[in-house]
């Protein structure tokens, strides 16, 4: 009996970290999973992101402790946050009586090699998944009884977002803002059509609607323009989801949450969708200035090599790099260059795929934005989209695995033991 035969493809849905910014997030999700796997009678397969603001606070934690730490530890701890949200996600589906499976990154069929904390997908075998959605063993054959829906294999598996197994069978990050990557890839093992992204966004936005709130939302987009969009740095869908995308033949759906449960609302991206002009806004990237082109250039092929992209940006007063906030200051010629804190980079990126980048004062950056998206979408001929919250969710649970480190220390009492 092969997959097929077991049943129809599963329902695959991703979840930001912006659903949990609250603790009843975990159960709104899990309400509206259930709903949807019992109006469409097929199996499920969620793939979750860490609650907002906990991989940040990681991140700085281990900065804190070792400048250069090795990537297997990195790894280690910078994916706990996700295993947190596999394990709250499936307690809160067995309380609305959807018993379902937490399956760790090992369990999921996701193959990758390279540098542990920015390791690269290179296979999605089906099998794993087959066997706890349908009842399958790897070889497509019968395992254990009760056969699709029964309790020989869970209809309800829930994934952490980001995550793979190296050779050695160990847990790898694949980067960050990686959990689409992780659905799409699933659902083209699975020969699932469509993979449902939800955010805390409308859709794929030709502006970030945090900073312009009259920014379009997109009905409709092409692989290609989409990926141009994130290659210029825009934080809609990980590039290399949409590369996995249009390889499998998946077509995504970008799809807000909670604001609006319309079945068609978001953005659908497909093969014949598309292109379409935006302004990219690069919020959480550093700006460095170098006192010759030579050494900025060394310093990205530097980075290029630990697979990290950068933006190169002349101006009138040098030439700048604009980089990830994990590249680590402290190796290779980036070293040597100045940090500007107080500079931002916003690129218009128009429709034929011409990017024009301008450095600008950080304090200026969401009054530039607005007017460069002016420019491109004439404010008497768009409609208004304001349905986001002008400030960005940070989950307060996020500090489950790491205490804040504004809060002040709790006292000892005085026989506490030493």
């Amino acid at each position: 009996m092969t997959a097929r035969d077991a049943g129809p493809p599963p329902l695959v849905m991703k979840f930001g970290g912006s659903a949990f910014a609250e603790l009843d997030g975990f159960t709104r999700v899990a309400r509206y999973a259930a709903r949807r796997r019992a109006e469409e009678e097929r199996p499920l397969v969620v793939v979750v992101s860490a609650m907002s603001g906990t991989t940040g606070r990681l991140r700085r934690l281990l900065d804190s402790l070792a400048p250069d730490p090795p990537a297997d530890a990195a790894a280690m701890l910078l994916t706990s946050g996700e295993t947190v949200s596999v394990a709250l996600l499936a307690a809160a589906l067995d309380a609305e009586g959807v018993p379902a499976r937490p399956l760790a990154a090992t369990d999921t069929g996701l193959l990758a090699d390279r540098l542990s904390d920015r390791a690269r997908l290179h296979r999605a075998d089906p099998g794993p998944l087959r066997s706890a959605l349908y009842g399958l063993g790897g070889d497509g054959g019968p395992d254990g009884e009760g056969g699709p829906g029964g309790e020989g294999g869970s209809r309800v598996v829930v994934v952490p977002g980001g995550q793979a197994a190296d050779p050695a069978g160990r847990t790898v990050m694949l980067g960050r803002n990686s959990s689409d990557l992780s659905a799409v890839a699933l659902a083209g093992a699975l020969d699932a059509a469509v993979c449902e992204l939800y955010s805390d966004v409308p859709g794929v936005c030709t502006a970030d609607p945090y900073l312009v709130p009259d920014a379009r939302t997109l009905d409709r987009i092409g692989y290609t323009g989409l990926r141009r969009m994130s290659r210029h740095g825009a934080k809609v869908v990980h590039d290399s989801a949409v590369d996995w995308a249009e390889r499998t033949g998946v077509r995504l759906h970008c799809r807000p949450f909670p604001w609006t449960a319309g079945p068609d609302a978001g953005t659908l991206v497909a093969p014949d969708g598309p292109s379409a002009a935006a302004v990219i806004v690069h919020q959480t990237d550093e700006v460095w200035r170098f006192r010759t082109p030579a050494e900025r250039r060394r310093a990205a092929e530097d980075l290029h090599a630990r697979e990290l992209r950068t933006i190169p940006v002349d101006t009138r007063s040098g030439a700048y790099l604009v980089t990830p906030r994990e590249a680590n200051p402290s190796r290779g010629p980036l070293a040597a260059a100045r940090l500007h804190d107080d500079l931002c980079l916003i690129t218009t990126l128009r429709e034929d795929g011409a990017a024009d980048r301008i450095l600008v004062r950080r304090a200026d950056a969401e009054r530039e934005a607005r007017r460069c998206h002016d420019l491109l979408y004439p404010p008497e001929h768009r409609p208004s989209t304001r349905t986001v919250p002008r400030t960005k969710p940070r989950s307060p649970h996020s500090s489950v695995l790491v205490a804040d480190p504004a809060a002040s220390p709790s006292p000892l009492p005085p026989d506490a033991p030493m």
